[in-house]
């Protein structure tokens, strides 16, 4: 009898030999990977990921699955349309091959058997009814599973990670032959599986990068310099160093955001054989078929957050584990990282405990690494005998800065912004979205016709804008303020307003700034921007320096003007906003003058001279990714993560206020009249949220509605998605715009 595999038409001996393909394809490109885990457990991971594959689909055999696959072939024959008998059916086909290995007495590792159940997800607390309740016979598995599950204790970490890995093998692998092989049956392409390979593209190393010859075989290290100063291609020649000695397979670049992670891949990789992004944004990029080598870290180099790798430690979804399993095959590079953050420094300190553990390779990379990083990170077990250092350029001037004082509207310091009015290139960063929006108001007012300015010059960029508008504005600011733009014999002119967002991620500058007080480490990287180009410059001085003007955020509320530290800080539920630490110090400590990168790292050192005390609310979230890591090793929990969530019910990955979604300009999308959009797939939504979700702090979002900018009947939306239903918030026309994006507060958009 020959057997189907999917409604389709493939055969299930087809399906089976187009996964053996993969395997051939897989394994050869990932010799490291096998070896590795033949050290660390004893077993051959190409071996035990053949017999998965030979076993996983056995249940398709069995004739109710087999009776709706065929009827939904028929239907597909007939009328060009995929039938739905078969997802109705509820046969899961997986369970279903346990149990044929069962009564056949095939005696299969528990490695191979945990693969096959949870190749399509279905190995989760959540799902636990599936085992049982559809038919009895399976219960037993699900049984069994969980003994095996609940046999550590709270405190047993490196025990559950090392088991974690011993089943994380062949489980991962398995699904990316799996996935591979479907999409190639379904006519779609798949992204190569490749080697590293990179090519150090200049005649001489730089300081920075010669600098890795002096700590290239420290299994871990930090490494300071300056910003401009070449660390990408210091650390590509760091990994390539690793992975020729033996010591990983592939490189991992996390950086602190999503938005530094797309800058980094797409403009600094060119010399790489393979490199892949992954972000929760990363979606609009349009090679989707490297997108998913990317999510799982199976690219020989992949861009990503470190967020995205602390919360493959949760196991709180399925690809957690190929993540967590590649991760420890890898070297890592983090990129920067906020000091300023105490939940993601102690996030990075767990993440690196685990590193540690599996004798994974770590290079960290910081233009203001205090001294105190040495202390903090030597938590994780790692020996952190020096910070390395480039001190090349490291005490020319880079900038003057000069303090104004209290700002809570741009006219309190109209006269320095009359100098980009009169056509001087200039970058303003300001802390928070709303005051970034004031500020581009003020400009398209108060520009004349004589104005060298001129209002399309004007360039607003922060986090609220839909993920198209933003690359569009990346686009404009590349053009106007970077470094092609200053090659050219006339000086470049516009206004740059960024938030957060552009401090690493927009390589653009300018020899005038205005920005928000904020915590040194963060004005050191908002202060790179300044005079960033000057040896490209026609016919300029070498020692080009920039003008820096501090002004402090202030706010009226109540006819009182408050300092507003948002968002360094905590966000207290009805009393707002208190000041962080290290913004309070910077406060003090940063003062009129001349500033080097000398000068920048001395204030970054006092503004951290040592570990802080760990707060409660951080203890309490470091327990929760050790609960985590004990408790989800092996099953999914009932409440899994959505894609791309950077945290779970319980922990998070920062310390930030309660984020949400809004959607605008969803008219196109076709809501309708009922306030009920078509079904669509978890892939389909996905698409739906990139095209046109905003994030935005959850307590703006009730303020709007409380405030009544959002009406109910107007802009709630329900959303069927898969078996589910999902409420959304869309905002209307008048609260988004491309020029100034997301307003939801008293003043609508231009």
């Amino acid at each position: 009898m020959t057997y189907l595999a999917k409604p389709s038409g493939i055969t299930l001996e087809v399906h089976v030999a187009d996964l053996e393909a993969q395997c051939d394809v897989i394994f050869p490109n990932r010799s490291f990977t096998s070896e590795k885990y033949r050290r660390r457990t004893g077993g051959d991971l190409e071996a035990l990921t053949r017999l998965a594959v030979k076993w996983h689909d056995e249940g398709k055999k069995c004739k109710p699955w087999q009776d709706a696959c065929r009827r939904d072939y028929e239907y597909l024959q007939l009328t060009k349309k995929q039938g739905t008998v078969l997802r109705n059916a509820k046969i899961r086909h997986e369970l279903a091959s346990l149990e044929f290995i069962h009564k056949a007495g095939i005696a299969l590792p528990d490695v191979v058997r945990v693969a096959i159940a949870a190749h399509h997800r279905k190995l989760s607390r959540r799902h636990e009814h599936r085992w049982g309740e559809e038919r009895s016979e399976f219960g037993k598995f699900w049984k069994e599973f969980t003994a095996i599950a609940d046999g550590f204790r709270i405190y047993e970490i490196e025990r559950a990670l090392e088991t974690r890995y011993r089943y994380a093998g062949p489980r991962s692998l398995l699904q990316l032959a799996d996935h591979r092989a479907s999409a190639i049956e379904g006519g779609s392409p798949v992204a190569a599986i490749k080697p590293f390979e990179y090519n150090f593209p200049y005649n001489e190393k730089r300081g920075v990068q010669a600098k890795i010859e002096e700590l290239k075989d420290e299994a871990f290290a930090i490494l300071r310099a300056p910003t401009g100063s070449g660390k990408t291609d210091a650390a590509l020649l760091w990994a390539k160093h690793k992975i020729e000695k033996g010591l990983a397979d592939r490189l991992i670049i996390a950086m602190p955001t999503r938005f530094t992670a797309s800058a980094l891949a797409s403009s600094n990789v060119k010399q790489l054989s393979q490199c892949g992004l992954y972000h929760s944004t990363a979606w609009l990029k349009p090679q989707s078929e490297d997108l998913d080598l990317a999510r799982t870290l199976d690219s020989s180099v992949t861009v990503t957050t470190i967020d995205h790798l602390c919360i493959s430690l949760t196991g709180t979804r399925e690809d957690h584990h190929a993540i967590f399993f590649n991760l420890m095959n890898s070297c890592v590079v983090i990129d920067e990282a906020d000091f300023y953050d105490d939940f993601t420094q102690h996030n990075i300190v767990a993440l690196l405990r685990a590193l540690r553990q599996f004798d994974v390779p770590v290079l960290l990379m910081s233009a203001t690494a205090p001294d105190s990083a040495r202390h903090l990170y030597s938590l994780s077990g790692f020996t952190v005998e020096k910070i390395h250092e480039d001190l090349t350029d490291y005490d020319r001037v880079r900038c003057h800065l000069t303090r104004l004082g209290k700002s809570s509207h741009p006219e309190d310091i109209a006269s320095h912004l009359q100098r980009a009015l009169d056509g001087e290139a200039t970058i303003i960063y300001t802390n928070t979205v709303a005051r970034a929006q004031e500020y581009y108001d003020w400009f398209q007012k108060s520009i004349r016709t004589e104005h060298n300015l001129r209002p399309e010059h004007v360039v607003l960029y922060h986090s609220r804008f839909l993920e198209h508008h933003k690359a569009q504005k990346e686009e404009l600011l590349y053009q106007m303020l970077g470094r092609e733009a200053w090659k050219q014999e006339a000086p470049p002119t516009g206004v740059a307003i960024l938030t957060q967002i552009g401090e690493l991620s927009v390589n653009i500058s300018a020899d005038l700034m205005i920005s928000d007080l904020c915590p040194v480490d963060r004005l050191t990287q908002r202060a790179g921007r300044l005079a960033r180009f000057y040896k490209d410059r026609v016919g300029e001085l070498k020692e080009k320096r920039g003008e820096l003007f501090i002004v402090d955020p202030y706010q009226d509320i109540n006819d009182d003007s408050i300092f507003y530290p948002a968002p360094y800080g905590t966000y207290v539920m009805g009393s707002g906003w208190r000041i962080g630490e290290a913004l309070s110090r910077s406060a003090e400590l940063v003062v009129d003058g001349e500033y080097t990168a000398h000068r920048f790292v001395d204030l970054v050192n006092e503004v951290y001279p040592t570990i802080s005390a760990i707060a409660p609310h951080v203890r309490d979230n470091c327990r929760e990714l050790e609960t985590c890591i004990v408790g989800n090793w092996l099953i999914l929990p009932k409440a899994e993560a959505r894609e791309d969530d950077d945290e779970t019910k319980d922990w998070r990955s920062r310390d930030i206020a309660p984020q949400t979604k809004v959607y605008a300009e969803v008219n196109a999308s076709g809501v309708e009249s009922d306030g009920l959009l078509d079904a669509m797939t978890w892939n389909g939504f996905r698409r739906f949220q990139l095209d046109h979700g905003i994030e935005c702090p959850q307590y703006r979002l009730d303020a709007a509605i409380k405030a009544g900018i959002l009406n109910k009947d107007r802009d709630h939306v329900l959303l069927t998605v898969g078996e589910e239903t999902i409420e959304i918030w869309t905002v209307p026309p008048a609260r988004y715009c491309v020029e100034t994006g997301l307003s939801l507060g008293d003043k609508k958009t231009s």
